[in-house]
């Protein structure tokens, strides 16, 4: 009956985890999600999946830093869902669930007992600083970070020489057979591991390590997780001592058969060995992964705040007290949040962040120490197999908290020095201290004087009712929140515009909120917020890129080129805006300098197969065909499934005459994309070259179907017509290729058959 009851806590987390998250499954692609994810060639095919572990990797995947676990999760939903958002959000929500297991499986070895460690997962699992973190795709590193480090975590207590085995609470159904067996478990609770499990499971907490690291790089701070516990934990609760059988070699008996004692220095000697060694050597062997056989070319150190240490000091103080301050009251909570600088220390936000943070340290101080008894009640407490009876042990879980957030607080400077996503890890320490502190110390307990008017039964209802509201008003709280959270990622609009709503002055929201209503055919008013974003920052490089963009669209050549020119003048490496300059020059004929540009982009790390397709375009346009069909098999290289590669690539054999070849790459993009116009155009020109003038007629009329105003189709129709003697037909294609690109008039050709039509005068 326990063992059945023990599980019941796994299913809980489960559903409470994917129940809080269950209005974040239908929601889009938001923010990073479209670059990581919809935009990404790279996970669309496995036989990509080699060259996650080659240096073509960053110009591949459209990340910065080596974080291949990542990637390859995101192969696998697209090799399953495609691009269904909401498959992406499903393995997100389910990560979720499974950290939440975790930590409460981790929880239930370090503190013993269930309760607390049961709510500390609830808390965990329903807190809004995890929002960000569960609900956008691009950020499920964050999550897989805290996965491995849980994991690696109850796999080194496993490993050790003795292992807390854990046990159920007190139940009315528990049988006598199973108190008696709960009772032996409290007297003796640790196991002794024989070395095979030993290894195996160490082997495990370090492969769990490494697979942290590969996720994210924030995960080097595991070792210190350990050595926290090794020196607050382990010394508080030292296991009970074993008498053993001699066995042959064993340095820890004396011959008489009675355990010896080590002395600290060989304790830590001995814990460095088979602990701390192969952390080190893990951490080594990822920063020389990272640093030198991995290592982003393109990748750029970010600095600090104004290039001052001293002002970048004083920020970060602020941010860590907002951070504290978010776990306990999560109101106004950001994906982009706009933070100003502390210039001084006599601002008064770096003033009442000191404030704060020396009040945190108080409380925390007084609240994990342990109060003044006498040293028989001291050693009761501290050789407690339940370790939840000595405050110190959250002391520990609220130094976790701040030990997670190290990688974060820009000691080494970073790109963004705030968000919520930072929090995902640390919250698990935050929420562990947190439920010790709403079932242990605020237990409510009946005073002494008023005991013989509360009969035993009412006391124990008494205390059941007030835990039961002081559990569950944070809970109801934070579950709400995150349940409300969870809608501002619905889609593009909702998410700026909920920024837009706390920081009206956020440019990277603007700058957003325009690209989003450009996607939705809306230029006018994707200008006017593009027009706001480089408003409200001049030297705004992403605001002038889009910007440009959006006057292409609107035939402004010149002034999308100036504004892509601001751009890269604000940032020099910014392949973005080099392709878009190259786009622009082409419609310009400025065919040499659109090609500069296009390899310019590529030299930055721009590696997707439009540029090596547009690329290939101008090629085309100069009359460079071999040059042409290279760029082609290199955008082929990257997404092999790209119809309007396929497409261009038997356009250009097709006009050097090798046409086995062009029907076989037409007919490729028309089986990968049935309503491709220009395929269809161009396996009709193939077809007339072969004589076969009804086929090709055939095509053109689907080109004409899918797309009325396709000129080279109508161009294409008129010059059959003409053939077959039918001028009346004939003329009134001409006349449509004439509305809707007269540049076909340069064309002598076509000039003289148009003239014979009495179309244009000879």
């Amino acid at each position: 009956m326990a063992t059945q009851y023990s599980k019941l806590p796994y299913i809980f987390l489960a559903l409470v985890s994917v129940c809080v998250f269950l209005n974040s499954l239908h929601s889009g692609f938001v923010y990073d999600d479209i670059g990581v994810i919809e935009d990404n060639y790279f996970i669309r095919s496995l036989h990509n999946v080699p060259k996650i572990f080659s240096k073509d990797y960053f110009h591949l995947s459209n990340e910065l830093s080596y974080r291949p676990v990542v990637t390859l999760s995101y192969f696998w939903d697209y090799a399953v869902w495609r691009l269904n958002p909401f498959g992406y959000h499903l393995t997100n929500v389910i990560l979720h669930a499974i950290s939440s297991i975790l930590l409460y499986s981790l929880l239930v070895r370090l503190i013993r007992k269930r309760s607390v460690a049961l709510l500390a997962a609830v808390l965990f699992s329903i807190h809004p600083c995890v929002t960000e973190a569960v609900n956008a795709v691009s950020y499920r590193e964050d999550i897989f970070v805290a996965l491995f480090s849980l994991v690696s975590c109850l796999c080194l207590i496993q490993s050790g020489r003795r292992y807390p085995v854990s046990y159920t609470n007190n139940s009315a159904r528990s049988s006598l057979r199973e108190e008696k067996r709960r009772i032996v478990k409290r007297q003796n609770p640790y196991r002794i591991a024989s070395p095979c499990r030993m290894k195996v499971y160490y082997a495990l907490a370090l492969i769990s390590y490494l697979l942290a690291l590969f996720s994210k790089e924030t995960a080097i701070v595991i070792p210190l997780f350990i050595l926290s516990y090794r020196i607050v934990f382990m010394r508080e609760y030292p296991p009970p001592v074993h008498i053993v059988p001699e066995e042959p070699g064993n340095s820890l008996l004396k011959p008489n058969g009675h355990r010896t004692f080590n002395s600290p220095k060989a304790e830590w000697v001995r814990d460095f060995i088979h602990y701390y060694l192969g952390y080190i050597l893990i951490s080594l062997f990822y920063l020389l992964v990272r640093f030198i056989f991995f290592k982003n070319p393109l990748e750029i150190s970010a600095g600090y705040l104004m290039g001052s240490i001293a002002i970048n000091f004083m920020t970060m103080i602020k941010i860590l007290a907002a951070y504290v301050k978010l776990m306990f009251f999560p109101f106004h909570l950001s994906a982009d949040y706009t933070i100003a600088p502390v210039l001084s220390v006599f601002d008064l936000s770096f003033i009442t962040s000191i404030f704060f943070l020396a009040a945190v340290g108080v409380i925390i101080f007084r609240i994990t120490r342990l109060p003044g008894r006498n040293q028989t009640q001291m050693n009761e407490i501290l050789l407690s197999h339940t370790a939840a009876r000595n405050p110190r042990i959250y002391g520990l879980f609220a130094g976790c908290f701040f030990v997670a957030l190290l990688p974060v607080l820009n000691i080494v400077p970073i790109g963004h020095i705030m968000a919520d996503r930072y929090l995902y890890l640390p919250a698990a320490g935050f929420c562990a201290v947190m439920g010790g502190l709403l079932l242990c110390k605020l237990s409510i307990q009946i005073p002494v004087d008023k005991q013989k008017t509360f009969p035993l039964h009412a006391r124990s209802m008494l205390s059941k009712y007030i835990f039961l509201s002081l559990i569950s008003i944070p809970c109801l709280f934070f579950a709400a929140k995150t349940l409300a959270r969870n809608r501002d990622w619905q889609n593009e609009y909702t998410f700026w515009t909920t920024i837009l709503r706390e920081q009206p002055l956020n440019y990277d929201a603007h700058n957003n909120l325009g690209s989003y209503f450009y996607k939705q055919g809306n230029l006018d008013r994707a200008i006017g917020e593009l027009e706001d974003a480089v408003r409200l920052k001049k030297n705004y490089p992403e605001g002038h890129n889009s910007l440009g963009t959006m006057y292409i669209d609107k035939r402004l050549i010149d002034k999308a080129i100036a504004e892509y020119v601001e751009a890269i003048k604000y940032k020099p490496v910014f392949p973005q805006a080099y392709y878009n300059l190259g786009n622009a020059c082409i419609k310009k004929g400025l065919l040499d300098n659109s090609i500069a540009f296009f390899n310019k982009a590529i030299s930055q790390g721009m590696y997707n197969p439009q540029v090596f397709n547009n690329l290939g375009s101008a090629y085309i346009k100069k009359g460079m065909m071999d040059e042409a069909v290279a760029q082609y098999q290199k955008a082929l290289s990257v997404y092999n499934n790209y119809a309007e590669v396929h497409s261009n690539l038997g356009f250009v054999y097709t006009q050097k005459g090798d046409l086995d070849r062009a029907m076989f790459e037409l007919r490729e993009a028309l089986r990968l994309e049935p309503n491709h116009a220009n395929a269809h155009n161009n396996l009709g020109a193939v077809y007339c070259q072969r004589g076969l003038l009804d086929m090709a007629q055939q095509e053109f009329l689907t080109v004409i179907r899918y797309n009325p105003k396709n000129a080279s189709a109508h161009k294409n129709m008129g010059m059959i017509y003409f053939t077959k003697g039918d001028k009346q037909r004939a003329r009134e294609h001409l006349m449509q290729m004439l509305t809707y690109d007269p540049n076909y008039l340069k064309d002598a050709g076509i000039s003289a058959i148009l003239a014979q039509l009495g179309l244009i005068k000879e």
